[in-house]
């Protein structure tokens, strides 16, 4: 099933995957209403302006997920962009990898920990928190349907390195900052997909793949266009029965 909502804001979409998921957004065969792309410096983020000028449903608003304040400002925002309609889909895209020579348990430093939790999992929350009121008003408008992205929808974007299968069976132990932010953003949603189960939002975690992009490095196996357009497929395809699980960009349910 196709993502048809007519509402969608995407965080960390000046670039990588984010970037990927505007341009594959804006071919969809229904595109949306409004398509809000999120990032921390809109003024130089040239592929993006140069898509909203190609494309008046493309709004690019200043949102970085480490400042509360741009993070308020920006649903603000959102909230004069979308008006009645509300939400209907959040993609929590933005986050960080910081690639170190070991990046184990004898090399790791409190800030590095602290800064990928902040962006990875903090900073994931408190978009939700705040975006909360559209995704409530996108659902209510639409309370007979069941669950799905084109009613209500937060995905946050995880990895399988949050899995205790693929982190401890193929041995990758490393990437400790990375992986411990990924498993606590994808703990987050579990605990959030009850929260909001009663409101009809979905709430689950996706992991795009290993891909080609600055974080992924040239080495990785998946294309940007590849990933996104099976992500998307993904997301259009899940419903209740879904929610609070983590998924494989092949639709897999990932165990965690």
């Amino acid at each position: 099933m196709p993502v048809t909502a007519k509402t969608i804001l995407v965080t960390g979409a000046s670039r990588g995957l984010g970037l990927e998921f505007v341009r594959q957004i804006l071919q969809l065969p229904s595109a949306p209403e409004v398509l809000i792309a999120a990032c921390r410096n809109p003024s130089s983020a040239n592929d993006l302006q140069t898509l909203a000028k190609a494309n008046p449903s493309l709004k690019v608003i200043k949102l970085d997920v480490e400042k509360d304040e741009d993070i308020i400002s920006a649903a603000q925002e959102t909230k004069n962009i979308v008006g009645d309609r509300g939400l209907n889909l959040l993609i929590n895209n933005a986050g960080i990898l910081v690639k170190t020579d070991n990046p184990g348990l004898r090399t790791q430093s409190r800030e590095n920990m602290q800064r990928h939790f902040d962006i990875n999992c903090s900073g994931p929350i408190i978009v939700a928190q705040k975006f909360l009121p559209l995704l409530e008003q996108a659902a209510a408008q639409n309370k007979s349907q069941p669950m799905s992205s084109n009613k209500a929808a937060l995905i946050n974007i995880s990895s399988i390195g949050a899995s205790q299968n693929e982190t401890y069976q193929n041995g990758r132990g490393f990437s400790l900052h990375y992986k411990c932010s990924k498993s606590a953003v994808t703990m987050a949603t579990i605990l959030i997909s009850r929260e909001l189960r009663a409101a009809g939002i979905m709430a689950l975690s996706l992991h795009p793949g290993w891909v080609q992009t600055d974080m992924g490095t040239e080495k990785a196996d998946l294309s940007p266009e590849k990933s996104i357009s099976s992500c998307l497929q993904v997301i259009g395809s899940k419903g209740e029965e879904s929610t609070g699980k983590l998924f494989n960009y092949n639709g897999d349910v990932i165990p965690f």
